[in-house]
């Protein structure tokens, strides 16, 4: 199983030259704080992400209230392991605004890497507050309550992941995994063999003790 992210950049402009083209705009007005900010996806786009967090930095210096900035900086340090950092980010965006949903999961995913698992079921279950049909908030839940040794919890939110997501094979691959673990192998081939077909690459191993391999 893999943890659903919250910390993709959002908004990433598909056009190739689009950084050169954005370089431009910010060379020629350096004070442009939504420049900088698409520049910043830009660059994400590009996985050159220390100049996006610099871009992305620049930008909410520029207009502080740029929250979709501070988010992607949050998503960004997720990524690279700084989880102090993607918190601490994500908390500032939601002292601005408590409602936004991707902070809540930045933050979960962080405590979860720091081990602090109630934390990280509560910053999950707030998101859900803000937006019941959050997918990566069932599916990081999920995760949560199959290591926790909760297996009802964790087919009740695998399950509404996959209701809500039906071409997201990982949903299915972890609802398999969590029937599994409850016994329920008819079911657990049943979801993998769904998984399978939406092309997710579902562990050898686990083909091997459903007797699918």
């Amino acid at each position: 199983m893999t943890e659903s992210r919250s910390d993709k950049p959002i908004g990433v402009p598909e056009d190739e030259h689009m950084v050169e083209k954005l370089e431009r705009i910010v060379a020629f007005d350096p004070d442009n704080a939504n420049a900088h900010y698409n520049l910043g996806l830009a660059l994400a786009g590009r996985q050159d992400l220390e100049r996006s967090l610099t871009e992305f930095r620049t930008a909410l210096r520029l207009k502080p209230g740029l929250l979709e900035a501070r988010i992607n900086i949050s998503g960004i340090l997720l990524a690279q392991g700084d989880y102090d950092g993607c918190i601490e980010e994500s908390l500032k965006a939601l002292e601005f605004n408590p409602n936004l949903l991707e902070g809540c999961i930045n933050i979960g995913i962080a405590f979860l890497h720091k081990g602090m698992t109630q934390q990280a079921i509560d910053s999950f279950h707030k998101a859900l507050k803000l937006n019941p049909n959050a997918v990566a908030a069932h599916l990081n839940l999920g995760n949560v309550y199959l290591a926790l040794g909760e297996i009802e919890k964790s087919i009740e939110h695998n399950a509404r992941a996959a209701q809500l997501k039906p071409d997201h094979g990982m949903a299915f691959n972890n609802l398999a995994v969590a029937y599994h673990h409850a016994g329920d192998d008819e079911n657990a081939r049943k979801y993998t063999r769904e998984a399978l077909s939406l092309g997710y690459p579902v562990h050898s191993e686990f083909l091997k003790l459903l007797g699918m391999a």
